[in-house]
Formats: structure tokens, C-alpha cells, sequence
């Protein structure tokens, strides 16, 4: 029984990641391998989720940190990360066409479409590594996912990190 709980709350974990979207792009002509350190920069806006963002800047530092990575001021830092979250309403319509019936010597009959609305808030973060030397972007990972409600601040703590390992997988060495 205790193998059958663990099974599914591993499986409900990552069906929560597993509508993530992710797309990186990257300066092929910058060499990540020279980089050791590393910062995060982030002004929370007004209205802002600051609890997710404190979430966002945890996993980011505790990710690059397992990469080998040493955190340090924005002055000495050899990367700058910062991130962008969008949170936008969205609406999915869906038509579904059934035939019913035969009629009359098996032609016509008659044809019903059913029209269904489905509305989801849609969460996009985006995270780039700058070279603090000029400020351009040498690094960029877009995750999309439709957002679900995550119950406890446990729950949301581990999708966050779960979204950044996902993002932070294809981060050049």
C-alpha cells in the first residue's frame, strides 16, 4: 500500500510539470565554460506575487549552485540572471460534430455539433543569463504551462523548482 501512495503522488507530481513548454536559445560565440559565478537581479513590481518570485530566486540559486556555480554580488559576478513571469487569462473553443441516426434507408440522418468553452490562466517565465560586461542576453529559456492551483506552500514551492530544473536542464557547461 505504501508503494502503491508513493507511485501516485510521484505521478501527480510530474503530471503537474509535464504541460511545460520549454524553448532556449543561446550566443554559440560565448564561452560558458569560463563562467563561475553568478547573481540574481530581480525588482519585484507593484501588485507582483512576491512569495513566487522568492520561490523563482531560490530554485535558480539552488540549481546554478549544484552546477558548480558560486553566488556573489552583481559586481563580481561572471553571469546575471533575471526573470520575467506573465500570467494571462486564456480561452480554448472546442466543436465536436455527431452524426445520429441512420434515417430513412440509410441516408441522411441527422448531424449535432456541441460547442464547449474552456477557460485556463496561462503562466509563462522567462529567465535569461546576461553578461554583466555589456548586459546582452547570452542565454534564454521560455517555459509556458497552463497554470493549475497547487494546494499548499509546500506544493508550489516544489512545481516552482521543478519548473526551473526543467528551464535549467538545457543551460550550456
Amino acid at each position: 500500500m505504501k508503494y502503491f501512495s508513493f507511485l501516485i503522488t510521484t505521478l501527480l507530481l510530474f503530471v503537474g510539470c509535464s504541460t511545460l513548454q520549454v524553448t532556449t536559445d543561446y550566443d554559440d560565440t560565448f564561452n560558458f565554460s569560463k563562467q563561475k559565478s553568478f547573481a540574481v537581479k530581480h525588482e519585484n513590481k507593484e501588485g507582483e506575487d512576491t512569495l513566487s518570485n522568492d520561490r523563482i530566486i531560490d530554485s535558480l540559486e539552488a540549481d546554478l549552485k549544484l552546477k558548480g556555480y558560486k553566488k556573489v554580488s552583481q559586481e563580481e559576478a561572471d553571469l546575471i540572471f533575471v526573470f520575467h513571469v506573465d500570467v494571462e487569462k486564456r480561452s480554448d473553443i472546442q466543436t465536436d460534430y455527431q452524426m445520429m441516426g441512420y434515417g430513412r434507408y440509410r441516408y441522411g440522418g441527422a448531424m449535432v455539433a456541441t460547442t464547449s468553452t474552456y477557460n485556463y490562466t496561462e503562466g509563462t517565465l522567462i529567465v535569461d543569463a546576461l553578461n554583466p560586461k555589456n548586459e546582452k542576453i547570452v542565454w534564454r529559456a521560455i517555459g509556458v504551462a497552463e497554470l493549475k492551483e497547487q494546494k499548499t506552500p509546500q506544493k508550489r514551492k516544489e512545481y516552482i523548482e521543478g519548473i526551473i530544473k526543467k528551464m535549467m536542464s538545457s543551460f550550456p557547461k
